[in-house]
């Protein structure tokens, strides 16, 4: 941390500058602009010194916000989640302990250590803001309790050696050696300062059932994650329908998304050379930006990767980029002017349609031919996998290994591949 800071010369967020250097006066919307073309640790550097680090943080999308701990590593992230809004926090706690719609239960303990890993005040400040039923869900997969307010003790409880008690009514044995010391202390930090939850959840792992717990706190999820804009999987599947290319034809008109933020243009999209990117930067618009976001959003909800799977989370959005640049491509060639005029009248989802519908006929095509040869064998595999995949050996470099359909020369790479397969 220290070293990147160190690096900064003149760059700073703060108002005013440092020492009456960087960018003096720059408001907060300036700083997000400057922070957004930034490496990882180079803004989370500069979020920390800026005057306003909440301020700067709360300007953030949930997904932004999430991507930024992705990008840095959680382990390196502590001194951003005091910092998160509860809207945030939530988002990546509903992002990150799930897969499929199924609880993990060793993610809810690598976020606890993740707060644990914070000064305790801020731990203090973070508890309200966390969802009461998954921290049940994440003690219920930790612990077991036994006693109660004015209950009964049972014969059983009479006879278990419990781990540990913090009040003498309620007993505790830990289910797991490895977690039973950062489990320990979370549960002493809630009976210390917030005595009414901790007599919710230890009632709540005592009484309640698994499943039921884990079906409430998945239904909650699905909901707030569809306030974000997060589709179901079914929904999401429309992206891969399959047109016919010969008979596409461009909308001329279409409604844009409502939302009450405007949207951040993807780092991959910023920079980028292609004719998409061109496109994109040329029509500077917020409701077509929220297409994008929308698309890429739709594509990671299908493929659902791992949270910490970054290099799969990456390749789903570079999919979404060759798609939409195939697509382009084939419909106005490298004519600017028009890509502008398509992506401003046509739906982003039908051109990533068209795009995978493309790609798609290759995978049709390929399924036909087998070959003991390495090369020939591996492009043919890559061409037939889920989301096809162009095999590197092709690139002019010929190294082995894949990667994503990137531009329509790839499509036309692959159609003259497989025609020399055929022929």
């Amino acid at each position: 941390m220290t070293e990147h800071a160190g690096q900064r010369g003149e760059l700073t967020l703060l108002q005013g500058g440092r020492q009456g250097k960087g960018v003096p006066g720059r408001s907060l919307h300036g700083r997000l602009g400057l922070l957004r073309d930034l490496p990882p640790q180079k803004r989370l550097a500069l979020i920390l010194e800026d005057a306003d680090p909440s301020g700067i943080v709360a300007e953030l999308e949930p997904q932004e916000y999430h991507l930024l701990l992705r990008e840095i590593g959680l382990s390196d992230s502590y001194a951003l989640l005091p910092l998160a809004t509860p809207e945030q926090l939530t988002f990546c706690l509903d992002r990150e302990l799930w897969r499929h719609d199924d609880y993990l239960p060793e993610k809810g303990v690598e976020w606890l250590e993740l707060l644990m890993a914070t000064e305790e005040a801020q731990q203090v400040s973070l508890l309200p803001h966390l969802d009461f039923g998954l921290i049940l869900l994440i003690l219920m997969h930790e612990i077991t309790v036994g006693g109660g307010i004015g209950d009964l003790t049972t014969d059983d409880e009479r006879q278990t050696e419990w781990d540990h008690s913090f009040d003498n009514i309620f007993m505790i044995t830990f289910r797991n050696d490895k977690t039973s010391e950062l489990v320990g202390r979370f549960l002493d930090l809630v009976f210390r300062t917030d005595k009414d939850l901790y007599l919710g959840l230890m009632q709540g792992v005592k009484n309640e059932v698994t499943p039921e717990v884990e079906e409430h706190c998945r239904r909650y999820r699905s909901g707030r994650l569809a306030d974000l804009g997060f589709p179901e999987r079914l929904d999401a599947l429309t992206i891969y329908t399959v047109v016919d290319p010969e008979s596409f034809r461009p909308e001329e008109e279409k409604t844009g998304l409502p939302a009450e933020r405007d949207p951040v243009l993807p780092s991959l999209f910023r920079h980028d050379d292609s004719l998409l990117g061109r496109a994109l930067r040329r029509a500077d618009s917020a409701d077509l930006l929220r297409e994008l976001q929308y698309l890429i959003t739709c594509a990671l909800v299908v493929e659902d990767p791992e949270s910490d799977d970054d290099e799969r989370a990456e390749a789903v959005v570079l999919r979404v980029h060759g798609y939409l640049t195939i697509a382009l491509e084939y419909l106005v060639g490298d004519d600017e002017t028009r890509a502008v005029e398509t992506v401003t009248n046509d739906y982003l989802k039908r051109l990533f349609q068209l795009g995978y519908s493309l790609v798609r006929r290759l995978r049709r095509q390929a399924a036909t031919f087998e070959s003991d040869d390495h090369a020939t064998g591996s492009a043919l595999a890559g061409l037939k996998a889920d989301f096809p995949q162009f095999y590197r050996g092709l690139d002019a470099e010929g190294v082995d290994g894949y990667r994503e359909f990137s531009d329509l020369e790839d499509v036309r790479t692959v159609e003259k591949f497989l025609a020399m397969l055929a022929g």
